[in-house]
């Protein structure tokens, strides 16, 4: 569900994204196969209850880490991710 979102991204929100996980919206020179530390997603929060639901997506850039809450519908996903890579909220959602 998640890379269906993401490839569902335009250009812009794709770098956008990026720049959400890593701090870079450019990926490698050489390719993702550079990248360091490879990309990895998490989920965030235990169960999915209303309250993990509400929660934005957070990420730890020196990590290259997604901290994703257990969402339940495509939609849902995509919502709160553009909010969150939108934002431009720096530290304050990490």
């Amino acid at each position: 569900m998640f890379w269906e979102v993401l490839k569902g991204f335009s250009f812009e929100n794709q770098k956008k994204f990026l720049k959400f996980v890593t701090g870079c919206s450019r990926g490698p020179l050489l390719g993702f196969k550079y990248l360091e530390p490879a990309l990895c997603i998490q989920r965030a929060g235990g169960a999915a209850s209303d309250e993990a639901l509400d929660r934005l997506p957070t990420s730890a850039t020196c990590m290259n880490l997604l901290k994703l809450p257990p969402y339940t519908s495509k939609e849902q996903l995509e919502t709160k991710l553009l909010y969150a890579i939108n934002a431009d909220a720096g530290f304050d959602l990490s």
